[in-house]
């Protein structure tokens, strides 16, 4: 393999200094989401304010899908 030349290895540092320039110009622009969960000393907090779906409401979100005692049964003795 060779060792890039005087030419690519100029073509490299400006492509270098080009995306440096672009990532700080899009961190510069990007507007802060409030909804954003960010970390505080290596941890996240939440907060659960709201209330719990009810059942309609996870009915109309995740479908009907529901295990029936026997279907929990079977799992737990199998393990699978």
């Amino acid at each position: 393999m060779k060792t890039p030349g005087k030419q690519q290895a100029d073509e490299l540092a400006t492509y270098k200094r080009a995306s440096a320039a672009l990532r700080k110009k899009t961190a510069a622009a990007a507007i802060p989401d409030e909804r954003e969960i960010l970390p505080v000393n290596g941890r996240i907090r939440l907060t659960l304010t709201g209330q719990p779906l009810n059942f309609e409401q996870q009915k109309a979100l995740f479908g009907e899908s529901t295990f029936s005692p026997a279907v929990m049964r079977e799992l737990a003795d199998d393990g699978t």
